[in-house]
């Protein structure tokens, strides 16, 4: 092509912008692709949404098990559990060991994993199946020495009002040869008077 062909061709495109007829002909047609996104949207939405309560009505905890223990489909796992885990704490019992090591980190993850626990921590008392739990991770020296995780429980034993297991958490990263780590200790100070009625993560935010 020529360079006047291409400036023809330039000058071609600045008219045809400013055509009225061919303004409302491109906004029609855009107009006309949002309607159809929008369209197939909801009915993804619609067979999401059976599919998701097909999934519930069966036992669904082995199949998520298993995933999370994979590490595949982490975040959809823990996308359904943020968005059904109050309806079914059962589930989310059944997957506690999986969605506590979650809540060893920092992350997405993480985050995710408390709180899907501080949601159930409102209505289930969790200490007795967290116990165990915890007393695994203090007594792992790799994992009291490691800055994430020893954060990310803290974080989650605050915002549950733990204060027993905040307690033995405290003495332990207090102990860390880590500089870092012990520091953690004076964003989470034990306190006394907490009833463990205060809503969940607020002391968290104090810190």
């Amino acid at each position: 092509m020529s360079w006047f062909d291409h400036m023809m061709d330039k000058l071609e495109d600045v008219l045809e912008a400013g055509d009225p007829d061919r303004l409302w002909t491109d906004f029609l047609g855009a107009s006309h692709d949002v309607h159809i996104a929008e369209e197939a949207l909801r009915e993804a939405e619609e067979k999401l949404a059976a599919a998701r309560e097909r999934a519930l009505e069966g036992d669904l905890a082995p199949a998520l098990k298993k995933e999370m223990r994979r590490g595949r489909h982490t975040l959809s796992v823990l996308d359904l559990l943020r968005e059904v885990g109050g309806d079914h704490p059962d589930l989310v019992l059944a997957l506690l060991p999986e969605l506590y090591d979650c809540c060893l980190g920092i992350n997405k993850t993480s985050i995710w994993g408390r709180e899907i626990l501080r949601v159930l921590g409102r209505t289930t008392d969790l200490h007795d199946a967290l116990a165990p739990l915890v007393t695994r991770t203090l007594g792992d020296k790799d994992e009291r020495e490691d800055l994430e995780a020893m954060n990310g429980l803290g974080m989650l034993l605050d915002g549950l009002g733990d204060t027993a297991l905040l307690a033995r958490w405290h003495k332990a990263v207090r102990a860390s040869q880590d500089p870092d780590v012990r520091e953690l200790a004076d964003a989470y100070e034990p306190d006394d008077e907490t009833t463990g009625e205060e809503p969940p993560g607020e002391a968290a935010r104090r810190g």
